[in-house]
C-alpha cells in the first residue's frame, strides 16, 4: 500500500473502532450502571429514585418526591429501544395518583443523545424538544440534572442522589 492508503486505512480503522466503542457505550446494556435504589442526598425521606434492569435490557424506573410543604409527585419511567434510537419514556402523577400530568397517550420522550461509561444525556422529542436530562454517576453518587421549558421560561433542576444501602 502507498503511504496515503495506509494513512486512510488507519484513519478509517480508528473511526470504526471509536464508533463501535461509542455504540456499545450508548447501548441499553451499557446503561446498567443506572440500576439501583437512590435516595435524595440531603433529605432521603423526601425523594427517591429506583432503576431496575428488566428482560431484554429494558430499564424500568420509578421515582417520587415530596418537597417540604408541597403535595409531591410520582414518576414512572422506562428506557428502551425506540426504533434505531434508545429513548426514555416518562409520565408524572400527582402524589395521590389522582391526576396525570401528561396527556393520556402522550408520555414525555427523551432520546439518548450522548453517553460515556457512567453518564447519559437525553434530548426531548416532540412536545419536549429543547429540553434535556442528564444522569451522571460517580461511585455511590448520582446527579440527575434537567433543563425544562415551562410557560414562564427555562427551568433548571438537579437532584443529588446517593445509593441506598442494602
Amino acid at each position: 500500500m502507498t503511504g496515503w492508503r495506509v494513512s486512510a486505512f488507519a484513519a478509517l480503522t480508528c473511526l470504526f473502532a471509536s464508533s463501535s466503542w461509542a455504540g456499545d457505550t450508548c447501548s441499553l446494556a451499557a446503561l446498567s450502571w443506572m440500576a439501583g435504589d437512590w435516595d435524595n442526598a440531603s433529605d432521603p425521606a423526601r425523594a427517591q429514585e429506583r432503576w431496575v434492569l428488566a428482560p431484554d435490557f429494558v430499564l424500568m424506573g420509578s421515582s417520587w418526591e415530596f418537597p417540604q410543604g408541597k403535595a409531591g409527585y410520582a414518576e414512572a419511567m422506562t428506557i428502551r429501544q425506540d426504533g434505531a434510537a434508545v429513548s426514555m419514556f416518562l409520565r408524572h402523577f400527582s402524589g395521590d395518583f389522582a391526576h396525570a400530568w401528561e396527556e393520556k397517550d402522550m408520555p414525555m420522550v427523551f432520546a439518548l443523545s450522548k453517553c460515556a461509561d457512567t453518564s447519559a444525556s437525553f434530548d426531548g422529542r416532540g412536545a419536549n424538544a429543547g429540553e434535556h436530562m442528564t444522569y451522571a454517576r460517580n461511585g455511590d453518587a448520582l446527579l440527575i440534572s434537567a433543563d425544562f421549558l415551562h410557560k414562564n421560561g427555562p427551568v433548571h433542576v438537579e437532584w443529588h442522589m446517593v445509593r441506598k444501602g442494602d
